[in-house]
C-alpha cells in the first residue's frame, strides 16, 4: 500500500483535476483505493499497489500512470551531469552481488541549520514522516517524489576515507538512527569505512555517521542493493523503513545518478555549499531497457479478444512502449520496454499490460470450450473417508500451523535417527517460538486439547488431518510432505445419566478400536509391533504395520513431556494418542463372509504364561491349530500371590464352527490337544488347573 499526496502530485497534473478524478482513474488501472485522509488543506489517499509495481511508489509513477491514461505526456527523470576524470576522494570497494548499482559525490560547506521550505515540511507532514534536519528532509522529499531512496553520511565522521559494501561475515552490534541496538548476523550488507560499521545498507543508516545540525560535509549516497538481502535483513530486525519498502520490491537502476544529483542541487539550493564535480558511479546487472516480441495472434487468442495490430501498438505507446513492426511477419511487433517498468520481462506480461488498458470490462466472457478430465485423487478421498469416520465416531476436527517450536524435539527426547526427528527450521519464520516444520501431529492436537481445557471445554476427541515433513535425499527438493492423520482422545466418553450408573473414561481400548474402525472401513489389515517412545507411557506405544511398512503409531501419552506446553498441567485425565500416514490405506475389496447354518460352540481356557509374552503370540498359535476356530477373545486378565513370580493368568474364549457339519467333542478335543501343546512347547504357556 502506498500514500500519496493530492498537493504533491498536482506539480504534475493539470490543476484542474479533483481527487476524484484521480481515485477513478487509479482504480479503473488496477490499483485500488483504500481509503483517504484530510491532513491540513491536503487530501492523502492511500492505494493498493502490488509488489510488482514497485514505480508505483512515488509520486511521479502515480502522474505517469494518470497521463498515460489520459493519452498526454508523461513527465520524465532525466539530468545533465557535468562529470570530471578526476579520482573519487573516498576510496569504494564494493563485493560481488551486494549491489545492482552504487552512485555517490560529495558537497561540501552546508548550512544544516537553515528553515525547510513549507512545501517540502508539508509534504513530509503529509506523508507522515518528522521533520530531522534540512539534509535528511530534502533526501526524503526526492525519495516520495521520485521514488529512489537516498543517504547521507556526515563525511567528517568516515574513518580513513574508505567506504567498503559487503555482506558481514559475523554477527555485530549495531546502533541505529532510532538508538536501537540490533544484532547483525552473517550475509547482512553492511556499509563499514576504515573502523566500523556506517550503514544497514537498503534499510537504515547507523549513529556512527548520521548528518546532525553541526554537519558541513556530506556524502550523498544513492545506490540498488540486493533487493532479497534487503528483505531478509529487514525481516531479521524487524526494521521496515520506506526505502527497505522500496528496494525490497526494485528499483530503476537507469535514473540513480540523475535522481542523486536532482536532489544535491535541491540541497545547494536550501542549503548552500558546492557539490564536487567527483562522482563514484559502480554498476552490475544493471536493468538493461529490452525489446520483446509481442505476437497479435496469440494475444488475442489469450485475452479472448479481437484486437488489431494498430489498436495494440496505439494501447502500448500510449504507455511508454517504443512499438516497431517486424518486417519478416504482420502479426508480430517489437516492444522496447520503459526502464521504470521492472515488472515486465516476457510477452506474458505484455498481454496483461494490453488487457489492463483496453480494460478488463471490455473483454467478453466466455467459458471455456476444453474438455476437462477428472483424475481421481487417491490421497484426498482415502482423507475425505476418514473425515467422515471420524465426525461420525463423534470427533472434532481441527487445523493447526504446520510449524512447531524447534525445542519440541529436544523435550519429546526424540534422537537423531528416529523416525520422528526432525531438524527442518524455517530460515524465516512468523515467530522465532515457531521454527521448525512438525515432524508429527502430536504438538498440535495436545496443544488444541490443552487450550479448550482452559477454556473449560473439556472432555474430547479431536482429530487432524494434515503434513509433516522431513528432510529426504529421495526426493528432488531434498525435503518429503507425508499426507497424515493424527486423532487424541481424554476425559469423560459417556456421562453418568439414564441407564448408565458412571461416568466411562477414555481408556487404551478405546484408541484401538477408533483405530479398528478406520481400518475396517477402508477393509485394510494391519498389525500393532510394540515400541519405544519417551513420550509414551512405558509398554503403551505400538508401531502401527500395514503391508510390512511403518505408518504410525499409537500409545498413551506422558503428560510429563508435554508440560512445557501452556494449559497442559489443566488435564487431569489420561491422553491418549494415534498417529497414522494416509497415504498407505487402499480400499480393498471386502469379502463377504455367510454365517454357517451349523451351532457353534464356545469354550473357554484358562492360560497362565509370563508377562513379557504378548497376547496376540497366543491367539496366533490357537488359530494355527484348526481353520474351524472363528475367534479367539481375551476376557479375564488376573494375578495372585500363590502364582509365580512374573506371571499371570489369561482367561480366553474360543468360538468353534464348522461350514459342513455339526462339531462333536471329539472334533474339539483333537484341535485343543494341538494348540495346547504347541504353546507350552514353543511360549511355555500352561493351561490353569
Amino acid at each position: 500500500m502506498f500514500k500519496f499526496s493530492y498537493n504533491f502530485l498536482k506539480k504534475y497534473l493539470d490543476n484542474n483535476m479533483t481527487p476524484d478524478e484521480i481515485f477513478k482513474i487509479l482504480n479503473t488501472q488496477g490499483f485500488e483505493f483504500q481509503g483517504k485522509t484530510q491532513i491540513n488543506n491536503d487530501i492523502v489517499t492511500a492505494i493498493e499497489v502490488k509488489a510488482n509495481r514497485p514505480d508505483m511508489l512515488s509520486h511521479i509513477g502515480i502522474a505517469r500512470e494518470i497521463k498515460s491514461y489520459l493519452n498526454q505526456k508523461t513527465p520524465e527523470i532525466k539530468k545533465n551531469i557535468l562529470k570530471t576524470d578526476k579520482k573519487f576522494p573516498v576510496k569504494i570497494n564494493i563485493e560481488n552481488n551486494t549491489c545492482k548499482r552504487y552512485s555517490c559525490l560529495i558537497m561540501k560547506n552546508l548550512n544544516n541549520n537553515v528553515k525547510v521550505p513549507d512545501y517540502i515540511r508539508t509534504c513530509l507532514e503529509s506523508m507522515g514522516v518528522n521533520s530531522v534536519n534540512p539534509v535528511v528532509d530534502i533526501l526524503n522529499y526526492v525519495m516520495f517524489d521520485l521514488g529512489q531512496p537516498l543517504h547521507a553520511y556526515d563525511l567528517s565522521k568516515i574513518s580513513g576515507s574508505k567506504l567498503n559494501i559487503k555482506k558481514s561475515e559475523n554477527s555485530i552490534n549495531i546502533t541505529t538512527l532510532n538508538n536501537t541496538d540490533h544484532k547483525l548476523s552473517k550475509d547482512d550488507i553492511v556499509i563499514f569505512d576504515a573502523e566500523k560499521a556506517v550503514c544497514l545498507a537498503g534499510v537504515i543508516g547507523l549513529e556512527s555517521s548520521s548528518v546532525d545540525k553541526n554537519t558541513r560535509d556530506i556524502l550523498l549516497e544513492s545506490a540498488i542493493f540486493d533487493e532479497i538481502s534487503v528483505r531478509l535483513t529487514s525481516r531479521a530486525t524487524k526494521i521496515s523503513t520506506p526505502s527497505s519498502f522500496r528496494f525490497e520490491r526494485g528499483v530503476n537502476s537507469e535514473t540513480t545518478t540523475d535522481i542523486m544529483y536532482i536532489c544535491a542541487e535541491l540541497i545547494q539550493e536550501i542549503c548552500g555549499g558546492e557539490i564536487s564535480p567527483e562522482i563514484f558511479d559502480y554498476y552490475n546487472n544493471i536493468n538493461k531497457t529490452q525489446n520483446i516480441n509481442l505476437d497479435i495472434i496469440k494475444t488475442n487468442k489469450i485475452l479472448g479478444t479481437d484486437l488489431n495490430k494498430t489498436q495494440i501498438i496505439n494501447y502500448l505507446e500510449q504507455y511508454n512502449f517504443k512499438c516497431e513492426e517486424i518486417s519478416d511477419n504482420s502479426q508480430k511487433i517489437s516492444v522496447k520496454i520503459p526502464d521504470y517498468r521492472l515488472d515486465v520481462t516476457q510477452d506474458i506480461d505484455l498481454i496483461e499490460e494490453v488487457a489492463r488498458i483496453h480494460g478488463y470490462d471490455n473483454i467478453p466472457v466466455t467459458p471455456p470450450t476444453s474438455q476437462i478430465i477428472y483424475n481421481k485423487n487417491q490421497i484426498w478421498d482415502n482423507m475425505n473417508k476418514i473425515r467422515e469416520i471420524l465426525l461420525g465416531a463423534n470427533f472434532s476436527e481441527t487445523i493447526n500451523y504446520s510449524f512447531i517450536p524447534s525445542e519440541t524435539i529436544k523435550k519429546l527426547d526424540i534422537k537423531p535417527g528416529d523416525r520422528l526427528f526432525s531438524d527442518l527450521v524455517l530460515q524465516n519464520p512468523i515467530t522465532e517460538s515457531y521454527n521448525l516444520m512438525r515432524p508429527s501431529l502430536v504438538y498440535s492436537l495436545v496443544n488444541t486439547l490443552a487450550y479448550n481445557y482452559s477454556v473449560k471445554n473439556t472432555d474430547l476427541a479431536l482429530f487432524e488431518l494434515g503434513r509433516v515433513y522431513f528432510k529426504s535425499p529421495d526426493f528432488d527438493t531434498g525435503y518429503q510432505e507425508i499426507d497424515t492423520c493424527g486423532f487424541i482422545i481424554s476425559g469423560t466418553r459417556i456421562f453418568n445419566q439414564w441407564g448408565c450408573t458412571k461416568n466411562i473414561k477414555f481408556d487404551y481400548y478405546d484408541i484401538i478400536s477408533y483405530l479398528n474402525l478406520i481400518m475396517s472401513q477402508f477393509g485394510q489389515k494391519f498389525e500393532l509391533k510394540n515400541i519405544n517412545l519417551e513420550f509414551c507411557e512405558k509398554n503403551t506405544a505400538c508401531e502401527i504395520i500395514i503391508n510390512n511398512k511403518s505408518t504410525g503409531f499409537l500409545g498413551e501419552l506422558n503428560k510429563n513431556k508435554f508440560n512445557f506446553i501452556k494449559n497442559t498441567k489443566l488435564i487431569r485425565d489420561k491422553i491418549f494418542y494415534c498417529e497414522f500416514y494416509t497415504k498407505y490405506l487402499n480400499n480393498t475389496v471386502k469379502k463377504l463372509a455367510f454365517e454357517s447354518k451349523y451351532p457353534p460352540i464356545i469354550r473357554q481356557y484358562n492360560f497362565v504364561y509370563n508377562k513379557q509374552i504378548m497376547s496376540k503370540e497366543v491367539i496366533n498359535i490357537i488359530k494355527s491349530a484348526s481353520n474351524i476356530i472363528q475367534n479367539v477373545t481375551v476376557k479375564d486378565i488376573y494375578t495372585d500371590k500363590n502364582m509365580p513370580e512374573n506371571t499371570h493368568a489369561v482367561l480366553y474364549e474360543i468360538n468353534y464352527c464348522s461350514t459342513e457339519n455339526t462339531l462333536t467333542s471329539e472334533n474339539i478335543e483333537q484341535i485343543e490337544q494341538i494348540f495346547i501343546n504347541n504353546l507350552e512347547k514353543n511360549l511355555e504357556v500352561k493351561l490353569k488347573i
